[in-house]
């Protein structure tokens, strides 16, 4: 049986990652909350049952909010997940594989028929426009070559078949928009709301542009994903989808979208003039499951899937910087708010070295990050309290931290200077990025290195508190 939505949800209940609620919930009111205090209390996945104005409709939040989560769809642990990602995209590419139909094709709805409002997108903050969808993964092909390219990008419900985008300028979506618009011509996409997680870590991971993304997806499943032809138009989506969505974006037209909540808990950056996508037809599962992937702070779950694929491909561009690398691990915090920030634990063996591997971090595929912090080996990454011990006691900020002015910055980055005219698409950001240097002194420099040795408590590891607590 295909791997999708709905075994990956049976695996998450399995390993009690997943909680039910019953309960009538409103997706204007209250259901973006209720996700959140799911994600941040119970540290749970949330699907909802009883949806007030979608009767027969469940919802999915917070599916791929964690590490845990994302290793779960993957048989394996926490721990392990990033060997194990890394061990199944080094196999190289799955070629995809075409079938005549497939259960995302039970229900057909064209013309008339087509209503996005039946779709219980949700209000996921107070300070949104509106209802919105941050789970669409949006394929489209490159007029010339004929590559897909699938990425995930916000909805916004403006009308039963119109829905807003915000498209980041210069990535891969935006490129293939471009061409279409050079040619007068609109640009055909299908969105695809709730899969495996293996397909949105697909989507959040930065290949080349000539690489099909859907072949990433089918080396992360360990099988070819199944693929089946649009109805009105010229793409392939995902046979064993929950939900697809077929548009076109017209060219050179702008609609007002947003302001929306973004992973970086703001809504304003990004807001303003962007394009639309105009829908012709939706095809989708019997009781289809929605996955309603909530934004917002302090952990966003497109932030959990920005990570997990950033901090592999990080992983093994910093590992060969300057030949060798004595590197731990890289570490992109799910409560940071938009993988601006990364953290990379290594054993730095002679002078320079850190820096090198700073600047290899700040200028790979990868835009977001623009403060990275280097930490050595006898300091958890993934421990808050250990990272700020370690700028405290090991930076010295006149000698250890270095800034790069009038770097391109992101989008949604609304510390950086807008030099675009505001609320006009494309949105160009003009930002900086800053490196620190919180390790040890070089393995070369043994005696120095010595004296930043973490003293332990006496008696620790011998002894036990609880066998002398009466």
């Amino acid at each position: 049986m295909a791997q999708d939505m709905r075994t990956y949800l049976a695996d998450l209940e399995a390993a009690g990652e997943l909680v039910r609620v019953t309960r009538e919930v409103d997706p204007d009111l209250n259901m973006g909350g209720l996700a959140f205090q799911a994600a941040s209390r119970l540290n749970k996945a949330v699907l909802f049952e009883n949806i007030s104005g979608h009767p027969g409709w469940k919802a999915a939040s917070y599916i791929c909010g964690s590490r845990s989560k994302l290793a779960v769809s993957l048989g394996t642990t926490s721990g392990k997940f990033l060997q194990e990602l890394r061990s199944r995209l080094q196999k190289g590419l799955t070629p995809i594989r075409m079938v005549d139909d497939g259960p995302v094709k039970e229900i057909i709805m064209k013309g008339s028929d087509v209503d996005m409002t039946r779709i219980p997108f949700h209000k996921m903050a107070d300070a949104d426009a509106g209802r919105y969808s941050g789970s669409g993964m949006h394929l489209v092909k490159d007029p010339e070559t004929g590559v897909r390219n699938i990425s995930l990008h916000r909805n916004q419900l403006q009308g039963p078949n119109q829905l807003g985008i915000l498209i980041a300028p210069t990535r891969h979506l935006h490129m293939v928009y471009q061409k279409y618009e050079a040619m007068n011509k609109p640009m055909p996409v299908a969105v695809v709301y709730g899969h495996h997680a293996a397909y949105y870590l697909a989507a959040n991971y930065t290949a080349s542009y000539d690489v099909d993304e859907l072949e990433v997806a089918g080396s992360i499943l360990g099988e070819p994903v199944e693929m089946v032809k649009c109805e009105t138009i010229d793409l392939e989506v995902p046979a064993h989808a929950e939900i697809v969505v077929e548009a076109e974006i017209p060219p050179h037209k702008r609609i007002v979208e947003g302001p929306f909540t973004e992973h970086t808990g703001y809504s304003r950056a990004g807001a303003g003039l962007n394009p639309y996508l105009e829908v012709k037809c939706i095809t989708m599962r019997r009781n289809a499951v929605y996955y309603a992937l909530q934004g917002g702070r302090p952990i966003a779950e497109s932030q959990v899937l920005d990570g997990a694929p950033m901090e592999m491909v990080l992983f093994e561009r910093l590992k060969d910087v300057g030949g060798f690398v004595n590197l731990k691990d890289v570490v992109v915090p799910p409560y940071v708010g938009g993988a601006h920030l990364v953290i990379i634990q290594l054993a730095p063996r002679v002078e320079g070295e850190v820096n090198d591997v700073l600047m290899a971090a700040l200028s790979s595929q990868y835009i977001h990050p623009r403060i990275v912090i280097a930490v050595d080996e006898d300091v958890d990454p993934h421990d808050p309290q250990q990272v700020f011990w370690s700028l405290s006691t090991r930076c010295n900020p006149a000698t250890h931290t270095f800034v790069v002015p009038e770097t391109k910055g992101l989008t949604l980055d609304a510390s950086a200077r807008l030099v675009s005219p505001p609320g006009v698409f494309p949105q160009i950001r003009l930002g900086s990025k800053m490196g620190i240097n919180a390790c040890k002194p070089p393995v070369r420099l043994a005696e120095e290195r010595e004296e930043h040795r973490i003293s332990v408590p006496q008696g620790m590891g011998e002894y036990r508190i609880e066998d002398f607590v009466t």
